[in-house]
């Protein structure tokens, strides 16, 4: 299970938003954008950030 900043941080990158901007609109460093992609993707039991945004039904066309 997602935790609430991990499907966030998983819905800006479906919104073609990189590391930095993430890390800018919502308030921290890029390090911490970083972890929490990558709990998403081991919590989703998937192989990449790609994988984990199709686990949680996330494309850039939604």
């Amino acid at each position: 299970m997602l935790s609430p900043f991990e499907r966030t941080c998983l819905w800006w990158v479906s919104r073609g938003r990189t590391l930095a901007e993430i890390a800018l609109i919502e308030g921290k460093n890029i390090a911490e954008i970083e972890l929490y992609l990558e709990r998403a993707v081991v919590s989703l039991n998937a192989g990449s950030i790609e994988q984990a945004l199709e686990k949680e039904k996330l494309r850039q066309s939604d």
